[in-house]
């Protein structure tokens, strides 16, 4: 028959609805009964005004009449029908004409209904349509490999009549449109999970989820290569392996506050990066998901934000120091102007009088105490770097040595001084006499540090360093950025007492010093110098494990000369 032909069924008389037929078809017997149940009919997944396509695949010709004949007898379906004598035949025009439902018979004379079902499997769609296996042979363990080979349904053709088989044929459709859905619904939802687990792994930041008491249960790539924890140790270990000791009350304290109100969690902390150990700061937040009025589940990111502390903390760190100089300066300025009438005065009064007079020395100790407050009021001006510096091109190698050489006498024996510097060093435009004092202040700085009874070693070093075109924004710099370029670097490293956090934010503070007798001018004018020749100061100190000052100078544009030093050791 043309698979394209539409029939139809045609009117029927009662006494035709009322007849019962029983006919052979080979050994078996196809009962044809007129009791339609008309609730089968209705089924709503099957309402179109198209016909439904019904393929039959049988090897015997009457099987294929009767099986027609009876579902033409519906009133209320049209159906359209397609033949095929073999397996093959059948799965080739199955695949070309999409049929709604296909009746098959189970002896075929390629193949049987379970290799016809495994083959249909294998196809690249998969099943095309709903399938009836129908065989006059068979019985329940047959049923149950038709079933589980794929079938929607398997019926004997020895108890089949007309609303057996209707009902069969709905059934099958239905719940095979259904199956479709299902599928095609988990399908969307697999795409869709898919979809936004690849934009949370996209994301910058590391996001998380957790349970109602915080463990987390899920989090992205982005969190497990920051943490270093996996999902089970961070159910384990909590939070409190990665938040820095100094946050952790004030970060519990505002998440109990979150979950006894119900609202948002919100802070920023410093999380404990995996690859080297150091704390940066994050901003955490987190919203509850509620289920039943309850908190089920917490949803947050943790975004980096430490650049951007550090970018405020160099701004506001710049300013106070500005400020402070500002203020160094003005008094400094005053004060010289005093001093320039004390010394002048006590000057002329001792030219005015003779050597033995007994004022003369007391004279002399008011001009010596002028002189070392000028000195001050110059360390003052350092630290506003407002001195009057003579720039010139130096070779810092060789200064340092210089430095280092003069202060020998000054060091306790215990301390060992050793210096290392790198070969074909650059120049450096700086005042030579200036920059001097400042390796001074940072090496006696250490010899403080170390202490004068304790043992131990201060390393002072040169070195060349690239900056790269992006601004190098470490923590330790005390300005915002470092412009890129070519420094010289001098390091002052001692294994002294160490700093804390609080000690290390004040060190340039003029008049700061955690010293006796100190007046808190010595790094305060290392540091102004620096500044005002376009360079940066980095320190690193932890307490017990020694302190590190970098200092970075502009490297001159032209190199004049290179100087090949080797390293030079005292004790």
């Amino acid at each position: 028959m043309d698979p394209g032909k539409k029939v139809r069924p045609g009117p029927q008389s009662n006494a035709d609805w009322g007849s019962v037929r029983k006919i052979t078809i080979g050994t078996s017997y196809l009962v044809a009964s007129t009791e339609l149940v008309n609730g089968l009919l209705c089924v709503p997944t099957m309402h179109s005004d198209l016909p439904v396509r019904v393929m039959i695949i049988d090897d015997d010709r009457v099987d294929r009449c009767l099986y027609k004949q009876c579902l033409q007898q519906s009133p209320a379906w049209e159906f359209e029908f397609a033949e095929a004598d073999s397996a093959q035949a059948g799965i080739e025009t199955a695949n070309a004409w999409r049929p709604d439902c296909t009746l098959r018979d189970f002896n075929l004379p390629d193949m049987d209904g379970i290799e016809a079902l495994s083959r249909l499997k294998g196809e690249p769609n998969g099943f095309p349509c709903a399938t009836i296996l129908l065989t006059a042979y068979g019985g329940e363990e047959l049923a149950v490999r038709a079933m589980k080979a794929g079938a929607s349904d398997y019926l004997p053709k020895g108890r089949l009549s007309a609303d057996t088989l209707l009902h069969a044929v709905v059934n099958a459709i239905e719940r095979f449109q259904m199956q479709r859905q299902i599928e095609q619904q988990q399908t969307a939802l697999t795409i869709s999970e898919r979809r936004y687990q690849i934009l949370l792994e996209a994301l910058p930041q590391m996001v998380w989820s957790a349970n109602a008491e915080g463990r987390v249960e899920y989090a992205n790539r982005r969190w497990f290569e920051y943490t270093g924890l996996t999902l089970e140790e961070a159910a384990r270990l909590g939070w409190d392996r990665l938040l820095h000791p100094e946050d952790r009350e004030r970060t519990w304290r505002g998440w109990n506050q979150a979950t006894r109100s119900g609202s948002a969690f919100e802070i920023e902390q410093r999380l404990r990066r995996a690859s080297d150990g150091t704390y940066r700061w994050h901003l955490v937040r987190a919203v509850p998901l509620r289920i039943g009025g309850e908190i089920s589940s917490w949803h947050g990111t943790c975004t980096e934000i430490e650049d951007q502390k550090q970018a405020d903390r160099a701004v506001l760190e710049e300013q106070k120091l500005k400020d402070l100089g500002r203020m160094a300066g003005g008094v400094a300025h005053d004060f010289n102007n005093l001093l320039v009438g004390i010394v002048g005065g006590a000057s002329w009064a001792m030219d005015s009088l003779e050597a033995s007079h007994p004022a003369h020395e007391m004279l002399q100790e008011v001009v010596r105490a002028g002189e070392r407050a000028a000195e001050l009021t110059r360390r003052m001006l350092a630290c506003a770097g407002k001195g009057n510096f003579r720039f010139g091109r130096t070779n810092i190698d060789r200064l340092v040595r210089d430095a280092c050489e003069g202060m020998q006498a000054s060091i306790p024996r215990s301390i060992r001084l050793v210096i290392h510097n790198e070969r074909d060093m650059p120049l450096v435009e700086t005042d030579a006499a200036q920059m001097q004092q400042c390796v001074a202040d940072l090496v006696m700085n250490a010899v403080e540090a170390i202490g004068e009874s304790a043992g131990g070693i201060i390393s002072v070093r040169t070195t060349i360093v690239e900056i790269g075109q992006e601004p190098d924004r470490t923590s330790e710099f005390t300005q915002a950025a470092m412009p890129a370029g070519r420094y010289v670097a001098l390091e002052v490293q001692d294994t002294g007492c160490g700093m804390d956090e609080a000690t290390r934010n004040k060190i340039f503070d003029p008049f700061f010093t955690t010293k006796f007798m100190g007046r808190g001018l010595g790094l305060a004018a290392v540091h102004g110098f620096v500044r005002s020749m376009g360079g940066g100061v980095q320190v690193d100190s932890t307490p017990g494990a020694g302190t590190k000052f970098r200092i970075l100078l502009p490297a001159a544009l032209e190199e004049e000369e290179s100087v090949c030093c080797a390293s030079r050791q005292w004790s």
